[in-house]
């Protein structure tokens, strides 16, 4: 039981210490793209590469995915502050960012499913 509890902990002191490094290049460089961004593009790379293996970090990743919920708390909290202010505005921004985020998926689907096909080899082909 403890021995697991220093693993996850150091699992998630290696992802804390890549994002911390991460702000840090893009502090030192003035990288115009958000620290925590280069630090998420960062942690792919060094996992697509198998610099970090995957199991290194996995537990530790699973628990931040499992209690991410939890921070957005006070934004839904803070939002409760403000709902005798929300007027029309309001109703179609948050409307645009729907659809936004409707249309980025459905478009990432749609390129995803054509780089598989175009990836995938065609069994038409391979048979004479």
């Amino acid at each position: 039981m403890l021995f697991k509890f220093f693993r996850i902990l150091s699992q998630i002191s290696i992802i804390f210490l890549i994002t911390a490094l991460s702000n840090k290049i893009q502090s030192v460089l003035h990288i115009p793209i958000a620290g925590s961004i280069v630090g998420l593009a960062t942690f792919f790379l060094l996992l697509q590469f198998k610099v970090i293996p995957e199991r290194w970090v996995q537990e530790g990743a699973n628990i931040l995915l499992g209690t991410m919920a939890l921070f957005f708390i006070p934004s839904i909290v803070g939002g409760m502050n403000i709902i005798e202010q929300i007027n029309l505005n309001y109703l179609i921004f948050i409307a645009l960012i729907i659809l936004g985020t409707c249309i980025v998926a459905l478009a990432s689907g749609y390129l995803a499913e054509k780089m598989v096909q175009k990836w995938t080899p065609n069994e038409k082909h391979d048979s004479p």
